[in-house]
């Protein structure tokens, strides 16, 4: 979903399709622009909880980038919080927040644990 929003941006304007026109939700509001959205209370309140996630001694995010995050997504939704939404699923992912590595670690030990099983069974003979 990300690498295709990305996709999309790096395309040039006649290269772009046109999206298809869909319905709103009752109650999803879009800001007139980047500027304007930033502003809101919801994104201010958004970036002050990522910008003040700590890993080790310092930020694992600033202000400013968060920021421009935000303002690189405004354009690629319908609503303030799709916007959001989909910048709190890049930053969980960024932070290594979602799971995945410890998961991808966890499976990393146990193939190493087979792999040196096997080579102390080839080893025996």
């Amino acid at each position: 979903m990300f690498l295709g929003q990305f996709r999309q941006k790096m395309m040039g304007d006649e290269e772009r399709e046109e999206p298809e026109t869909t319905q709103k939700p009752s109650g999803a509001t879009k800001s007139a622009n980047a500027d304007d959205f930033l502003g809101t209370l919801k994104a201010k309140n958004f970036i002050k909880k990522w910008a003040g996630k700590k890993r080790g001694d310092g930020p694992l995010y600033t202000k400013r980038g968060i920021s421009a995050l935000l303002r690189a997504l405004f354009g690629s939704y319908d609503s303030d919080k799709a916007v959001l939404d989909s910048a709190d699923e890049v930053l969980s992912m960024l932070g290594g927040m979602d799971g995945l590595q410890g998961f991808l670690a966890g499976w990393k030990a146990k193939s190493e644990g087979i792999i040196k099983g096997l080579k102390s069974i080839m080893g025996a003979k």
